[in-house]
């Protein structure tokens, strides 16, 4: 059963109200954005929710009784010129900065637009499984919580292998030890890393990860295919090539 607070019941009683949806999306990589699909900007919680860049739009959401997992399409409308973190929002999307991300649309009831103070219905609350982007648009694929049952059981299985993942909250071994920083030197590439800042035996980060952390390519993590030393200069080349090349001084 959805909650309303008394201010709201007693608004949706009266049958004279406006609404619009607050959108907010918990981006994986940190950080949370606030939209709303209103003419115009809206605050509620101490959190503003923008109307433009870029504009939202969302399915029809249904309510109903059982384990089924719902889903929601969410389209979010943006160009190059409106950033995300910083970076372009079509080169965003395409860097994987939606994936995962965890989004509760919720349905906000005026008496007169700008005024929240009535309260919200939460009308659906889930994680992106899917997202396409196109040049101009994105469509996320926005599933219900729900869809984390769908497991094989038992979860566990007697195996001549180890039966957990690499640094997941059963394996022994913690990622944070086998990490190391550093900074992309001039001569760098979108399928190659140049770096002075590893100091690492040759072979140490073959088939790892790297993740940028600043730069066109903030958040963006790639495979590694080989990793080469040579005159203290380590290369890092990646299974794919990135989108764009990173700069020099990027992290």
């Amino acid at each position: 059963m959805k909650a309303a607070s008394p201010a709201l019941v007693a608004l949706l009683a009266s049958n004279q109200y406006l609404y619009a949806d607050l959108f907010t999306i918990s981006l994986v990589g940190g950080g949370t954005l606030y939209y709303t699909n209103a003419d115009g900007g809206l605050t509620f919680g101490g959190n503003y929710y923008a109307c433009t860049s870029p504009r939202i739009q969302r399915s029809g959401a249904k309510t109903a009784i059982g384990v089924q997992v719902d889903t929601l399409t969410i389209q979010i409308f943006g160009g190059a010129g409106e950033l995300i973190q910083g970076v372009p929002f079509p080169q965003f999307a395409v860097n994987g900065g939606f994936d995962g991300a965890e989004i509760s649309v919720d349905r906000c009831y005026m008496n007169t637009f700008g005024d929240t103070s009535a309260g919200t219905l939460n009308v659906f609350f889930g994680d992106v499984t899917e997202v396409k982007p196109s040049r101009t648009a994105v469509e996320l694929t926005v599933s219900s919580k729900l869809e984390l049952l769908n497991i094989s059981m038992p979860r566990n299985l007697i195996s001549p292998g180890c039966i957990h993942n690499l640094f997941d909250a059963g394996c022994t071994l913690a990622k944070a030890s086998f990490e190391a920083s550093g900074t992309v030197a001039a001569g760098s590439s979108s399928s190659a890393i140049e770096t002075t800042s590893l100091a690492q035996a040759a072979g140490y980060f073959t088939f790892g990860t790297i993740t940028f952390t600043s730069g066109i390519n903030a958040g963006v993590s790639a495979t590694i295919k080989a990793h080469v030393l040579a005159s203290g200069t380590a290369t890092l080349t990646l299974m794919a090539p990135l989108q764009s090349p990173p700069a020099a001084g990027d992290t």
